[in-house]
């Protein structure tokens, strides 16, 4: 599915459409974080960087992230690595390389660098220098994705990932009833990730953007995690069954990897969804896009499934697309007019604040017990969900 996005009937066809004009784009940038040195600040966090294929054992590939240059490796044993591109040597590209065992031989002088970035040979010279050491990023791989882990202030981790659950791999021996290997999509979109980020509140733009009419919209706040959970009628996703009801969860762990779960009344599929997003520079970021589906075996025969879940796919790409249109084109507002039924958006940026801020500045984190709701658990135990939810804002 993938190949579909870049060419084909499935096609964004970018170039047709009139993206934010110049100095909408200007005063966008002016309000973007930025470090003391007037440079874009990008988000402090685990940010995806490709599906796991896109690095094969053994090959150098380069990709332009966080407004750098990155090499990425995966070596003999298998581990993907990531390191800043540019040799302290004299500057030469590291992803133009070839990879030597587990380090990363230089297309120059030849010289060698580790997964941590520390030069290893010279092959004209026995002493290295101490300074021979480029940044290198810490990675992690699941659900077929590559993330690696980006901090202005050179920090460890903070916080840590769960895998999905329910994903199993292409090769995998019982796929539990679920369609085996993403139907999967990556497109660029030229907008910050503050734009993206903001929809997971923004319940005021379900019904006329996506023509979901929702009935109970819940927010949930966990310290690095954000998302909602809500429920009620969708005319695309859920309109196999006359007034069937559209259960969403959805999850967000730190500034750019998402899981969202969507069920309904009629039992008819359940889906899990994977997005996530890595900022290019400060106006452009790549997303990716993977679904898999578990459809009710009395109303699709294995045969069937594929062609379910490709469709499945296809519509909620179409969703999204639905966002992206808005996203190239708004103004960000730092102090937007809001009504009372707009959703928390206003805490939701202070919530993503923080992923933007020196760890010493850090405040209090927000929290809420929302994120222990399974989207099954809307759908069976919803008047207790409710119940909970009405107990702890009262």
């Amino acid at each position: 599915m993938e190949g579909n996005r870049h060419g084909g009937d499935l096609n964004y066809a970018a170039d047709t459409l009139k993206q934010s004009s110049a100095s909408t784009v200007q005063r966008n940038l002016q309000t973007i974080p930025r470090l003391a040195d007037g440079a874009p600040r990008y988000a402090r966090g685990w940010h995806m960087v490709g599906w796991s294929d896109e690095f094969p054992q053994g090959q150098v590939v380069p990709r332009d992230y966080f407004g750098m240059r990155l090499a990425f490796y995966r070596g003999d044993d298998g581990q993907v690595r990531c390191l800043d591109a540019f040799c302290p040597h004299l500057g030469a590209d590291l992803s133009a390389g070839k990879v030597i065992g587990n380090a990363l031989q230089c297309p120059f002088h030849n010289w060698q660098y580790n997964g941590g970035g520390q030069c290893v040979k010279i092959p004209y010279c026995d002493k290295i220098p101490g300074r021979a050491k480029t940044r290198a990023f810490e990675t992690r791989e699941m659900n077929d994705t590559v993330l690696i882990w980006f901090d202005p202030e050179l920090g460890a981790p903070d916080y840590e990932i769960p895998p999905l659950a329910d994903y199993s791999p292409a090769d995998a021996a019982d796929a539990k009833g679920w369609t085996r290997g993403w139907r999967r999509f990556r497109i660029t979109i030229k907008t910050h990730p503050r734009e993206v980020i903001e929809n997971t509140v923004d319940k005021g733009h379900l019904l006329p953007i996506h023509g979901y009419d929702v009935d109970r919209w819940l927010p949930i706040w966990n310290g690095h995690m954000t998302g909602e959970l809500m429920w009620g009628t969708h005319t695309r996703l859920a309109a196999d069954v006359r007034d069937d009801k559209l259960y969403v969860r959805s999850v967000t762990y730190g500034p750019s990897y998402q899981y969202t779960w969507q069920t309904q009344d009629s039992r008819l599929f359940d889906s899990a969804i994977l997005t996530a997003w890595c900022p290019v520079d400060e106006n452009t970021l790549e997303y990716w896009f993977g679904v898999i589906v578990k459809a009710n075996a009395a109303e699709f025969p294995p045969e069937a499934l594929e062609t379910a879940a490709q469709g499945y796919c296809e519509a909620s790409y179409d969703a999204f697309m639905e966002d992206v249109y808005i996203w190239e084109r708004k103004l960000y507002r730092p102090e937007p007019t809001l009504c009372a039924n707009d959703g928390p958006i206003a805490k939701l940026r202070r919530w993503y604040a923080q992923f933007y801020t020196d760890r010493k500045d850090l405040p209090a984190p927000l929290h809420n017990n929302n994120h222990h709701w399974t989207v099954h658990d809307l759908r069976d135990r919803r008047d207790e969900v409710v119940a909970a939810q009405d107990e702890a804002l009262a």
